[in-house]
């Protein structure tokens, strides 16, 4: 009842603040086209951008859900009006200014629009770590991004290495997100009440805090790196981090995960990541990282998708001392071998499926029998009912793989 009662104070002083700033707008513009509507829900679509960004699991300002429900539902609701807009657009067609009723419906939908994503940008720009902001690091030799996703303080030290090595070979930047919380749905700035039960896996979730434990690790790390001429920058995002992700893996052109076999919230984080990033992604186990990339295997067969994965993984195949192909049960077909791997030698090896049928725990182990420090392979994702879900294959590797694998799914 607490919530609903801020939401309604909310509700009233946004109202009381909407009707103060539409009389004074009336005052400066007139009464002849709705200025002052227009600039009420434009403010309110920037307020509620910002905030919502600000304060959600991972943004920056860690708030208790009623005090977002209470300005995102109780003041930005009474502050904004549609039912004025939709009222004033009618009267507006009803007096025959046809024209400027079409002008009152664009300008509402752009300038809001405009509104909620400055107010979104605003709140990514103020939530950067400030040491993203200390100085210049030197042009990289390419221009792409690797993005690196921390959720527990044990494994800082090994992404970080395995992130290192990545700049140190193909140039780019990186971009670190020390999550530190465990994995919850976003609540959305609609309506939504936060319900008892989610109050209590709130409270239940016991975030760590990795910023805490690890900050001194990470502010080193980033130094040393930019002393390299590489740019490196991390950023603190609080909650389940999902937020923080989705929004920075559109400018990646590269994941970076931690792998942990058994570890449910991480074989989460992994499937939603390759599926939905659009994204190759490399997986690193737990545990100390050595260099990797000097000898790759490919999960090989003759179709797009694998294709697709080895043109992902080009930088490392370039580099490779060799390059195995191998294949499991039915017929080896290696008359693509060449076209494929761009007239660089690969190896075919193949093997007969295991009576069992877990041929993604079959390729793990043929590729530590060639030597392997990376393991290539792609497949097709597809996502029913918000889960991802994977072939055989690929599933069995995810699930026993304990050295880095580079993942290039397709849609499907």
């Amino acid at each position: 009842m607490l919530n609903y009662a801020l939401i309604g104070l909310g509700g009233a002083l946004g109202s009381m603040l909407r009707a103060w700033l539409g009389t004074a707008m009336v005052g400066l513009t007139g009464p002849s086209f709705p200025w002052g509507t227009i600039l009420i829900n434009v403010i309110g679509s920037f307020v509620i951008g910002l905030f919502a960004m600000l304060t959600a699991t991972d943004g920056r300002f860690a708030v208790p859900f009623d005090a977002r429900t209470f300005v995102m539902v109780g003041v930005c609701g009474g502050f904004t009006t549609f039912s004025s807009f939709s009222l004033q657009t009618l009267e507006l067609a009803r007096d025959g200014r046809a024209g400027q009723a079409l002008g009152n419906v664009a300008l509402s939908v752009l300038l809001c629009l405009a509104g909620v994503a400055a107010g979104s940008r605003l709140a990514t720009a103020i939530r950067v770590s400030p040491l993203a902001m200390v100085g210049a690091a030197a042009p990289a030799t390419a221009g792409s991004t690797t993005l690196v996703t921390l959720h527990r303080p044990q494994a800082v030290p090994d992404m970080l290495a395995a992130a290192a090595q990545l700049m140190a070979e193909t140039g780019g930047r990186t971009v670190v997100l020390a999550i530190g919380g465990a994995t919850l749905a976003e609540p959305q700035p609609t309506e939504e009440v936060l319900t008892e039960a989610r109050r209590e896996a709130e409270a239940a979730a016991g975030r760590p805090d990795l910023v805490a434990a690890a900050q001194g690790v990470l502010d080193d790390w980033v130094w040393t790196e930019r002393a390299q001429g590489h740019r490196a920058r991390w950023i603190e995002a609080a909650g389940d981090g999902a937020l923080a992700v989705a929004e920075h893996r559109r400018s990646a052109h590269l994941l970076l995960l931690e792998q942990r076999p058994g570890d449910e919230a991480a074989r989460i984080r992994v499937h939603d990541a390759i599926v939905r990033a659009r994204r190759p992604v490399l997986l690193i186990p737990a545990g100390p990282v050595t260099l990797f990339g000097g000898i790759v295997a490919v999960a090989w067969r003759d179709d797009p998708d694998v294709r697709e994965a080895i043109r992902a993984a080009a930088p490392f195949l370039s580099r490779a001392r060799r390059i195995v192909a191998l294949h499991v049960g039915g017929a080896a077909v290696g008359d693509g071998l060449a076209g494929a791997f761009a007239g660089r030698r690969a190896e075919l090896v193949t093997a007969p499926a295991s009576p069992d049928g877990a041929a993604g725990q079959q390729l793990v182990a043929m590729a530590h029998e060639a030597g392997a420090d990376l393991l290539v392979m792609g497949g097709r994702g597809r996502i029913r009912l918000h889960d991802a879900l994977f072939d055989d294959v690929t599933d069995g590797v995810l699930r026993v793989a304990d050295l880095p694998v580079l993942m290039r799914l397709q849609d499907g």
